[in-house]
């Protein structure tokens, strides 16, 4: 059987001796010092994983990173940062170039085991995975197509409020920012216990990231299309914000974050193992909603009356007898019943929310 295909791109001679010793029966290993013989290296072998560190000489693991991602290869390699700094700020620059996951040195044999093996088998599952995800992207498009912000929101908090434990209500947040065409990561922390659920498989460098993250004195946390959003035992990790589309991406972050907050507080009342007590900007968030909702409903009816006023006197003027024009208002009178009946729907689905968070705020 072929071996895999492992490159190293690494100025450390030992590091080279380490790998070496550790992978060389089991692998076919090949290393490389600097980041132009690593990017020609990818280009020539095609390995399948990618060990890279991030401070050498000339081209950097970064931009080592960003050129290979831009490859037009037949199967893009998993690549492993390397490096003696660990902190927040380097792990997600090396999330946002491509990378997948993180080793910190000085290097220990058991930990790089295992991240190679991790590293084989997320490429298998991805393999497998392929057609399922491909469907899954279409459904989502199709659900964001269909589906108003508005109307995905309130169904996110309905079904919020019947999550039995930590695990539905990742799943949940997870479906719902699936609605909006979002790829992501969310996570529960309690007392030590972390529980990280992704829409992409077994992605251990999210998890590490949000639990650097959720540190950060900042509610919403931003770089490039990564964006993070941190509410007490909960953090969102958003993978692919529309910042292209300014407007849009502003205002998905003020839905997201009122989904955290949501969370959280449902989160914090499986902690307490009660209901949750601080639900204030929620429900005022409800309430500002309800009353657009009326404004809209409003404007909407005084612009059918008007309209069906003109027809009314076009149709005169054009001396349409009252039997003739009858079925012609009758349209204008059933669009408008049609619009009361689906922002009344909506408006009662906001009453019903309300009530509930003021029940659970008891």
């Amino acid at each position: 059987m072929e071996k895999h295909r492992m490159l190293v791109i690494d100025d450390d001679p030992i590091a080279h001796q380490i790998m070496q010793m550790l992978f060389e029966a089991e692998l076919r290993l090949t290393c490389k010092v600097t980041g132009e013989e690593g990017l020609r290296a990818v280009e020539e072998e095609q390995p399948e994983i990618v060990l890279l560190d991030i401070e050498m000489e000339g081209m950097d693991g970064y931009e080592a990173c960003r050129r290979i991602r831009q490859l037009n290869l037949p199967s893009q390699p998993y690549i492993i940062f390397v490096s003696a700094h660990s902190d927040p700020v380097k792990r997600l620059a090396a999330y946002s170039v491509g990378g997948e996951d993180f080793v910190s040195k000085p290097l220990q044999p058991q930990e790089l085991t295992r991240k190679v093996e991790q590293a084989l088998r997320y490429r298998r599952e991805m393999h497998e995975l392929k057609s399922q995800a491909q469907g899954a992207m279409s459904v989502a498009m199709s659900a964001m197509t269909d589906s108003s912000a508005l109307g995905i929101c309130l169904q996110y908090f309905r079904r919020l409020f019947q999550a039995a434990d930590p695990g539905q209500l990742m799943q949940i947040t997870l479906d719902a920012l699936g609605e909006f065409g979002l790829a992501a990561a969310v996570q529960f922390r309690d007392d030590g216990k972390v529980e990280t659920l992704s829409s992409a498989p077994d992605s251990q460098l999210e998890s590490l990231l949000l639990q650097d993250l959720s540190a950060e004195p900042q509610r919403i946390v931003s770089y490039d299309s990564r964006c993070a959003f941190n509410y007490g035992p909960i953090s969102l990790l958003v993978n692919n914000m529309p910042v292209d589309d300014e407007e849009r991406c502003g205002k998905l972050k003020d839905y997201l974050a009122l989904m955290a907050e949501g969370a959280a507080e449902r989160a914090n009342g499986m902690i307490r193992d009660g209901r949750p007590d601080r639900l204030d900007q929620i429900r005022d968030t409800l309430a500002a909603i309800a009353a657009n909702q009326r404004a809209s409903q409003y404007d909407a009816r005084a612009l059918l009356d008007a309209m069906r006023a003109q027809q009314e006197d076009l149709l005169a003027a054009m001396g349409v007898s009252e039997a003739q024009a009858a079925p012609l208002l009758a349209v204008a009178c059933e669009a408008q019943a049609a619009l009361d009946r689906l922002l009344g729907r909506q408006m009662r689905e906001l009453e019903l929310l309300s009530l509930r968070l003021t029940d659970a705020g008891r």
